[in-house]
């Protein structure tokens, strides 16, 4: 692949943008064991921004135990590591992104998309002021959560867009999107690959917006996926949990587009962002972004696969990286 820089930054300006604390390592339900056999499941997430709104909600909803599961989430700076840790057995099922998922189904594991809630790529770029257009970016640096996450495929898709190749630029992996705002703020980079509600502060910050891919031709794209291994889905209790995830993270998905209160209450709550003007400029941004349902999308994968710099990409039927069962079983 690429030769890229990789500097991971750690900034204490993240505790007052996005400061997470103890929350983001492990977020459990009291035991309630009498009242329901919930299915218990601890489940990987990224990112912290609008892309995991209906996620969140979920969460926050308790949508998942009407479902009859437990969930556990733990936040994962980045896509490739929650699958690493799906492939490791620490989980079966994230909330990831299919990109990532494709990048290591190449490589020859058995992860599979079968939910895609944001098949669009929400992902901004934020710029220094006198970064006046995408062909200015040649030899500057640039943010993202890390190599082969949804921020990095947003990035190719930008220089791309421009005729820009991926070796005359350099890509600084940041670990989160809150550490991507840091960097941006402190100088660290020239562009950071954001979406909402960190977006908000960079523009109030006075960073331009340089480019978003959601206007583009490049909009179609699995930001934000339900990503699982299929040894684990072809055991039949693996496949109804499974299938239970997707319903919750449905009605989510509605909640997502409809309800303003509910929205802005779990984007709160996971983000840290608490004025009302980021809220409200976050739902509006996402609701209408968000599809009516988590089907996966075939022509957002067969987008990310084209950004994917892997010997077998070119040759590779995109449709043997998802199962659209699943969701199609979640919405009847």
């Amino acid at each position: 692949m690429r030769k890229n820089v990789i500097r991971l930054t750690h900034c204490a300006m993240l505790l007052m943008l996005s400061s997470f604390g103890a929350f983001l390592v492990t977020l459990s339900f009291p035991a309630q064991a009498a009242q329901k056999d919930w299915s218990k499941l601890t489940v990987g997430f990224t990112p912290i921004s609008g892309a995991a709104i209906p996620f969140f909600i979920a969460v926050e909803e308790k949508l998942f135990q009407k479902h009859g599961i437990e969930v556990s989430p733990v936040f994962m700076g980045g896509s490739p590591l929650i699958n690493s840790a799906i492939l490791a057995g620490e989980f079966p099922l994230g909330y990831t992104a299919g990109g990532a998922v494709l990048s290591s189904r190449l490589s020859g594991s058995d992860l599979i998309v079968i939910g895609t809630p944001l098949p669009v790529l929400a992902i901004d770029a934020w710029a220094r002021p006198e970064i006046k257009s995408v062909g200015d970016l040649r030899g500057k640096r640039i943010g993202v959560t890390r190599l082969g996450a949804s921020t990095h495929f947003a990035g190719l898709a930008m220089l791309d867009s421009a005729g820009i190749k991926p070796n005359e630029v350099v890509f600084i992996q940041n670990g989160g999107v809150g550490e991507s705002l840091a960097a941006l703020l402190g100088g660290r980079v020239d562009v950071s690959m954001i979406g909402y509600p960190a977006g908000l502060n960079a523009k109030n910050a006075g960073f331009k917006l340089l480019f978003r891919p959601s206007e583009t031709e490049y909009g179609l794209f699995p930001t934000a996926a339900v990503g699982a291994r299929e040894s684990w889905l072809k055991d039949p209790k693996g496949r109804k949990i499974a299938v239970d995830f997707l319903r919750a993270l449905q009605e989510a998905q509605i909640l997502t587009r409809e309800n303003a209160r509910v929205t802005k209450k779990a984007i709160k709550k996971f983000t840290r962002v608490g004025d009302d003007a980021s809220l409200q400029g976050s739902y509006e941004f996402y609701k209408d972004i968000y599809p009516p349902t988590i089907r996966v999308v075939e022509k957002a994968m067969a987008n990310a696969l084209k950004f994917i710099d892997h010997p077998k990409a070119k040759q590779y039927d995109v449709r043997q990286s998802f199962d659209t069962g699943f969701a199609e079983e979640a919405l009847r």
